[in-house]
């Protein structure tokens, strides 16, 4: 016999909102920014922008992919934490 697939609904708030909690998240959040910082920086500091402006320019995008791999990550292997 086959076994059938469970559906569970996933707190999409929860998921996103929550901030890293173990020690694990938190390592690989800043990892995550550290790398993707020095990859969005690097080609802007030999640029004639401001130096504050070329620091808030690859902040931003670091922060929000950094996070967002958090939460496929959360969703991928931390499903059964998120359910409703």
């Amino acid at each position: 016999m086959k076994k059938e697939a469970a559906r569970v609904e996933i707190d999409l708030k929860k998921i996103f909102l929550t901030p890293p909690n173990n020690p694990r998240e938190k390592i690989t959040l800043l990892v995550m920014m550290v790398v993707l910082f020095i990859m969005f920086f690097g080609p802007i500091c030999f640029s004639d922008i401001h130096p504050v402006k070329a620091v808030v320019l690859s902040c931003l995008p670091a922060l929000s992919v950094s996070w967002g791999w958090i939460v496929l990550l959360r969703s991928l292997f931390r499903k059964s934490e998120f359910c409703r």
